[in-house]
């Protein structure tokens, strides 16, 4: 896709910020972390080493490096460009891993849900992601800065449409493959983009659903555009291009079994995730399948995907009444909506799912915003808005700090020793509200990332729900998403700009989890004495093909450490 001209300044910070991503992903997947601020080398297989400059170290590996990287030959050294960097990078790791697919690619390969999927050309194949990450995020760092608005629903709504660079240890954060730059512009969160959704009428011999909570899921106003007991189906209105072009789905619209109704209803605004949109005056949002490969994966929902978030939920209902965690909180999907597998098959069904999550925040005063946008730089490299809140809190990062814990980790670890539920708790699924920049409440959602451990089933779930994990592989989700990807986050970017730094913040987070009592004390236990803690390697899963099947790591505990 041709990217649009943008300013060349935004190119350069763009480059600069996937720079950045790659060398953390790097030093960390490839077990080569920086010792201290100072040269980095990374060793190449045949044509010398790449030298670095960390210029600001992280016991987390949240390191920001200088904008010069070196080629040492051993004879010679010389300054490459960002493209020879991202080549010489992607050509260590092809050299280093074994290609994934086996030599048919069409036998079946454990290693790779689907090995006909993986590349042949990997290096040409993740380098052409990261160049068009790069031009998605140049071209959102040259869009004009919108100012936070002072009203609660425009303050949520800025923070998920301020994720311009994107996870900071993704090789290629903003990619997105299937569309072309300008309809990407049309539907973009970054770009402060509304727009109204598409709708289908669903004849009732058509429609499965689960409906776990109450609450609307259609607004009155397109509800009286179906007829009399059909089902509205919202549709992203990129997807109903795609899904006109599906057998199954465009013998139903040729039959008079799906009608058409066109955009309807109130504009909403894209979130963070892209596929999931809101209207902030009604209580319900919606989580669309979007038919693209957006960062790791297509963006569809399987039906075992509705059902595992409405057994999540479910579970969320019966228990969050009886939670000793105020401050803590949980948006769960009401319900799933879709159109018969048995009409349309299995791969059609997940293009035809919605998930409808309550939205509180029509009648609830509070602000949720995004962690994901409070941690992101402005786009002329102004501090994360989350350092603002610290600052109007009184700039005691320590006590902010122990504030943000009380609401958010030490919550989940005693829901997860009395339940074994745990979230999945990364920057884009936790939101944070702040009075006078205080930490006050902390909300989890996107119920398909949860999960349940075995060892403690709580009653009335089934063993078999896709929910269900052994509890080795429960507690190891949890700590990735809520540990090494949110919470490190948190600390490296207070620790960054505030004294007393990251390290000392680190040693704030021990001496919270030494003083957790009840259920969930042996899990602070662990995190305090470990020494690593699991880490996605997204760089070596996405180089391997293994979006929705991911390697993980070792990360040195900076717990463990600042405990002493």
């Amino acid at each position: 896709m041709t990217a649009p001209s943008v300013p060349a300044d935004a190119v350069v910070r763009a480059r600069a910020a996937a720079r950045e991503r790659l060398l953390n992903a790097a030093a960390r997947e490839l077990e080569v972390p920086p010792g201290g601020p100072g040269p980095w080398r990374l060793d190449l297989l045949e044509s010398g080493a790449l030298v670095a400059e960390v210029i600001g170290w992280s016991p987390s590996g949240h390191h920001r490096w200088g904008e010069e990287i070196v080629l040492d030959t051993g004879s010679h050294t010389r300054t490459v460009s960002h493209e020879e960097f991202v080549h010489l990078l992607l050509s260590q790791l092809d050299a280093a891993l074994p290609d994934p697919c086996p030599p048919d690619p069409c036998l079946p390969d454990p290693c790779l849900p689907d090995p006909c999927r993986a590349p042949t050309d990997r290096v040409g194949a993740l380098g052409a992601q990261v160049r068009t990450s790069v031009a998605r995020t140049a071209r959102y760092l040259a869009a004009p800065v919108r100012p936070e608005p002072a009203d609660a629903a425009g303050r949520t709504r800025h923070a998920e449409q301020a994720v311009r660079t994107g996870h900071p240890f993704h090789p290629a954060p903003k990619s997105i493959e299937g569309v072309d730059h300008e309809a990407a512009d049309r539907f973009a969160p970054e770009l402060g983009v509304s727009f109204r959704r598409h709708h289908l009428a669903v004849h009732p011999d058509l429609v499965v659903e689960e409906r776990v909570a109450p609450g609307p899921w259609t607004p009155d106003d397109v509800a009286v555009h179906a007829p009399d007991g059909w089902s509205v189906l919202p549709v992203h209105p990129w997807q109903i291009t795609h899904l006109r072009g599906l057998p199954g789905t465009s013998a139903l619209l040729a039959d008079g079994r799906l009608r058409d109704l066109g955009p309807l209803g109130a504009p909403v605004y894209p979130t963070s995730s892209v596929r999931t949109v809101c209207d902030p005056a009604f209580p319900t949002a919606w989580k669309l399948p979007l038919h693209l490969r957006i960062t790791n994966f297509v963006r569809t929902i399987p039906v075992e995907h509705a059902r595992r978030a409405v057994d999540a939920s479910r579970l969320v209902s019966s228990l969050r009444p009886g939670w000793p965690a105020p401050g803590f909180e949980v948006l769960i999907e009401t319900g799933w909506r879709g159109v018969d597998p048995a009409v349309v098959g299995e791969d059609e069904a997940e293009d035809l799912v919605t998930l409808f999550r309550e939205n509180p925040f029509v009648v609830d005063p509070a602000a949720p915003r995004v962690l994901a946008g409070l941690l992101e730089p402005g786009p002329r490299g102004e501090e994360p808005a989350l350092v603002g809140e610290v600052r109007a809190s009184g700039g005691d990062a320590e006590a902010w700090l122990r504030a943000y814990l009380a609401v958010s980790l030490v919550p989940m670890l005693a829901i997860f020793g009395v339940h074994g539920l745990g979230f999945e708790a990364h920057l884009q699924n936790t939101l944070l509200h702040t009075e006078d920049g205080v930490p006050a409440r902390f909300w989890v959602r996107d119920m398909e990332g949860a999960h349940v451990s075995r060892d403690r089933l709580p009653a009335g779930l089934d063993a078999a729900s896709p929910l269900v994990y052994d509890e080795d592989e429960a507690w190891q989700r949890l700590r990735y998403h809520a540990v090494v990807n949110g919470l490190s986050s948190v600390v490296a970017a207070l620790g960054a700009a505030l004294p007393p730094g990251e390290p000392a913040l680190w040693r704030v987070v021990a001496e919270v989890l030494a003083e957790v009592t009840g259920p969930g004390a042996p899990y602070a236990a662990d995190l305090l004495t470990s020494p690593a803690l699991p880490a996605k390697a997204n760089l070596l899963s996405r180089f391997a093909g293994r979006g929705e099947s991911p390697l993980y790591v070792d990360l040195p505990n900076p717990i463990r450490k600042a405990a002493g």
